[in-house]
C-alpha cells in the first residue's frame, strides 16, 4: 500500500470537529468510515451557475405557470458530463486512494469515502492531496405513521386516492405510462416477488457503508419502507386498485437503507450505481434533520447530468426541513391529505444556507406537495398497508416525472425542464406562488403532461 505524502501538517487540523470526537470515542483498533474531500474539486462551470440561477428565480414567480417559460432551456451536457465527471474525479483521486487503508470514489460527491483505524486515518490526513476530513454521517427513513386501512379514503375508478387525485389515470390512456423510463429508488429495497411490482425492478443492488457494490442478489426489502415507496412510483392494478403513478416505468432499486438507515456514502454510491444502470430520475424517500452541504455537489451534479433528484422534504412540521430535500437543486416534496390540505407534520422552512459551490444563499423549501397522508401502497409479502410521511409523497412526484418524460420525450435529460413543467402546472392552494406548506402548490400529473406534449 502506498504511503501518504508527507507534509509539515500532522493532519488532525484537516479533520472536523466532529471526526475528531468520532475517533478518538472509538478503540485505536476499531475500524470507522469517514468522507475525505480532496484539496482539487472541480470548479462549477457556466451551466451550473446558469442552473442556480435559474432556480432562485423561481421565488419570483407569483403564479406557477410563470415558471413555463424556462422548460425548455438546457443546462449541462448530460450523460457526456456525468461520463467526464466520473472519468476525471476518480482520475484525481488516484493518489489519495491509493494510500487509503480502504477507499472507495464517491466522485458525484468530488469525495472519498475511508475505512480505518484512528492512526491509519491521521496517516492518511496528512497526505497533500486532501482538503478536509469529515464524519460519514448516517441518514434514516423518515418516520412514517401507519393507518388502519378501513380508515383510507377510498380508490377512485379503481386507482388509490392519491393516483387518482393527481390524474395520473388520465394520462395513461392519452399520453404515456412511464415506458422506457428507468427512476433510481433508494431506500431499504424492494420486494421482488410482490405481484404489484411483477416486472417492474429492471436492476437491484445492495450498497454497502462506504458506497461499494454489494455481490449480486435477488431484490429483497430489508423493511416495508421501500416497497411502499416503490408501489407508489410503478406498481400495477393489484388486488383491484391500481397502485402506481407511472405503471410503465421500472426501477433501479438500491438497498442504502438497511434495516432503515444508512451512511451518506452508501447513499451517494446507490445515486452513482442508479446513474449507470440509466436513471433518468432518483426518487429518494430518506435523510436528516436540517441543512448540510454534503448534498450540495452530488445533487448539483446529478442534475447537471441529466437527472432529476426527488425527496422528501421531512416530517418535523413547519419552520424545519432535511437534506437532500431541502438542497437547492432537489425537487423537494412536502405532503397533503385527501382534501388538499398540508399535513401538519409535512416539513417546510424558509433557509438562509452557505452552499458549497454558490456561496450564500436564501430559498425556500418545499418545492412541489403530493399525496403523503393515507397513502395505500405495497409492502412485503404481497400485502398492502396505509402510511402516512413526506416519504410517500415524493414517489408520486417521482411516478409523475416518470410520467412526463414518457409523454414528452424531448424532455429527457433535461432535468430542469421536467422541475418547470411539474412546478408551473400544480394546484396553487396557499399563498400565491410559493409558501412552506405546499410549495409551488399540489402535484397535478395531467396539467403537467398536457403542458409538456405542447412546448
Amino acid at each position: 500500500m502506498a504511503k501518504a505524502q508527507p507534509t509539515r501538517e500532522s493532519g488532525r487540523e484537516k479533520m472536523t470537529a466532529a471526526v475528531q470526537a468520532h475517533i478518538d470515542r472509538a478503540e485505536a483498533t476499531a475500524v470507522q468510515t469517514v468522507i475525505v474531500i480532496p484539496r482539487l474539486r472541480a470548479p462549477a462551470d457556466a451551466d451550473a451557475r446558469a442552473a442556480c440561477q435559474k432556480i432562485l428565480r423561481e421565488h419570483f414567480a407569483t403564479r406557477p405557470a410563470e415558471l413555463l417559460a424556462q422548460a425548455t432551456r438546457r443546462y449541462g451536457q448530460g450523460k457526456a458530463f456525468e461520463a467526464n465527471l466520473r472519468d476525471s474525479r476518480m482520475e484525481a483521486q488516484r493518489t489519495v486512494i491509493s494510500a487509503a487503508p480502504n477507499g472507495h470514489s464517491l466522485w458525484l460527491a468530488d469525495a472519498i469515502a475511508v475505512s480505518g483505524t484512528r492512526a491509519e486515518i491521521e496517516d492518511l490526513s496528512r497526505h497533500e492531496d486532501i482538503e478536509a476530513v469529515d464524519v460519514n454521517p448516517t441518514f434514516t427513513k423518515p418516520e412514517v405513521m401507519r393507518t388502519p386501512l378501513e380508515d383510507t379514503p377510498q380508490a377512485i375508478d379503481g386507482s388509490a386516492w392519491g393516483v387518482a387525485k393527481i390524474g395520473a389515470p388520465h394520462v395513461w390512456g392519452g399520453y404515456g405510462r412511464g415506458n422506457g423510463v428507468i427512476v433510481g429508488h433508494l431506500d431499504t429495497g424492494v420486494d421482488g416477488n410482490h405481484a404489484a411490482l411483477n416486472g417492474r425492478i429492471a436492476a437491484f443492488r445492495e450498497i454497502d457503508a462506504l458506497g461499494g457494490l454489494l455481490p449480486p442478489s435477488a431484490p429483497f426489502d430489508s423493511d416495508e419502507h421501500g416497497t411502499h415507496t416503490a408501489g407508489t412510483i410503478c406498481g400495477r392494478s393489484f388486488r383491484g386498485t391500481n397502485l402506481g403513478v407511472a405503471p410503465e416505468a421500472r426501477l433501479a432499486s438500491a438497498l442504502v437503507l438497511p434495516g432503515g438507515s444508512g451512511t451518506f456514502a452508501q447513499i451517494i454510491g446507490g445515486m452513482q450505481w442508479a446513474i449507470g444502470e440509466g436513471a433518468q430520475i432518483i426518487s429518494m424517500s430518506l435523510g436528516g434533520f436540517g441543512y448540510t452541504t454534503l448534498w450540495n455537489l452530488p445533487v448539483l451534479n446529478a442534475t447537471i447530468g441529466g437527472v432529476l433528484v426527488c425527496a422528501s422534504i421531512g416530517n418535523s412540521g413547519q419552520g424545519t426541513s432535511g437534506g437532500p430535500g431541502n438542497d437547492l437543486f432537489s425537487l423537494g416534496v412536502g405532503a397533503t391529505h385527501y382534501q388538499d390540505a398540508p399535513a401538519g407534520f409535512s416539513s417546510g422552512q424558509t433557509l438562509a444556507v452557505t452552499h458549497t459551490v454558490f456561496g450564500n444563499l436564501v430559498y425556500m423549501k418545499p418545492d412541489i406537495s403530493a399525496p403523503g397522508v393515507q397513502v395505500v401502497s405495497s409492502i412485503p409479502g404481497n400485502e398492502v398497508a396505509s402510511f402516512n410521511g413526506t416519504s410517500m409523497a415524493c414517489p408520486h412526484v417521482a411516478g409523475a416525472a416518470a410520467l412526463l418524460l414518457s409523454s414528452a420525450p424531448a424532455l429527457a435529460g433535461n432535468p430542469l425542464g421536467v422541475r418547470s413543467v411539474l412546478l408551473g402546472t400544480v394546484e396553487d392552494y396557499g399563498d400565491a406562488g410559493r409558501d412552506q406548506r405546499f410549495g409551488f402548490g399540489r402535484l397535478d400529473a395531467l396539467s403537467a403532461a398536457q403542458q409538456a406534449v405542447a412546448l
